[in-house]
């Protein structure tokens, strides 16, 4: 069976705060010459991980905008059956609604609530850079948005917010607490996104060994729906402790943000490569 590797991007292969790779750089390599897919999921736009790929040099499926969407290079999974396609000839399979539908619903929740909201969709791209601390270059990826709308609560209560998130869900849509900000979204999650893609690589080349990382709770579904779960240890033990409960069988590494990505992709390649002899059990489980 193949070993396939799926992560979350802020907090754990990248840096919370500065957004950059440090010691997780070098072990990204080293999963590329092993050959071993490495997943990218997040709530990031697609042209937001398209650029990290590149920067990364990888060519390997990718789980957008919090399960929006699977995104694959032309020919990943298409052999021998129709395959949906993007403008650019990429296989992608769309889980979300469209962010036109979600940024309505949005609005009118919030009207009939009485809150006051701001998402991506409300602000410029100085106005996003300027707020979220992004460049102007990567505030002008994040508002290419398709499926889910990053939104913030302005002077709203705990009462306000509860009816506004209730109001959501009455419209259909659901809503999942990130770093900075809130993100509304249809129907899916990264947890499903995870087993459509595992069933397109049963498909393509059989079954695969599933391995997930996550720092916080919004990864919960990625974790729930791997092999071989690991918690990287985030900036909040708080967090780290909760997601613990909701996933007892989960790997938590010792080091914080890209530096516990290295230290458990490290365990899972020393495993996987030799037969899971010379890896600490509570890194790695062995072969399933």
């Amino acid at each position: 069976m193949r070993l396939v590797i799926v992560t979350d991007l802020d907090g754990t292969l990248l840096d919370a705060a500065t957004r950059a790779l440090g010691p997780a750089e070098a072990v990204v390599g080293r999963v590329v010459r092993a050959g071993v897919p490495l997943v990218l999921s997040s709530s990031k736009t697609r042209a937001e991980i398209e650029a990290l790929q590149r920067q990364l040099g990888l060519a390997q499926p990718f789980i957008a905008e919090n399960g929006g969407a699977i995104v694959a290079p032309p020919g990943s999974f298409a052999d021998g059956r129709p395959a949906p396609a993007g403008a650019d000839g990429r296989f992608v399979i769309e889980l979300g609604r469209p962010y036109r539908e979600v940024v309505a619903i949005v609005r009118e929740a919030a009207e009939a609530e009485g809150v006051r909201v701001v998402g991506f969709s409300d602000m410029t791209v100085g106005d996003l850079a300027a707020d979220s601390g992004l460049s102007p270059l990567e505030a002008q990826l994040a508002k290419l948005r398709e499926y889910d709308e990053p939104f913030r609560l302005i002077d709203a209560d705990t009462a306000a917010r509860r009816r506004f998130l209730k109001a959501l869900r009455r419209r259909g849509l659901q809503a999942v607490a990130g770093g900075r900000y809130d993100h509304a979204m249809g129907d899916t999650d990264k947890g499903r996104a995870v087993e459509v893609l595992r069933g397109l690589y049963r498909d393509r080349i059989g079954p695969v060994v599933l391995a997930g990382l996550g720092d916080a709770m919004n990864d919960l579904p990625i974790l729930r729906a791997v092999d071989h779960p690991v918690i990287v240890r985030g900036t909040s033990d708080d967090s780290t402790v909760r997601l613990l409960r909701q996933v007892p069988d989960a790997r938590v590494t010792q080091a914080r943000g890209p530096a516990g990505w290295a230290e458990a992709v490290t365990a899972m390649l020393d495993a996987w490569e030799g037969n899971a002899v010379r890896v600490p059990p509570r890194f790695w489980p062995g072969l399933a």
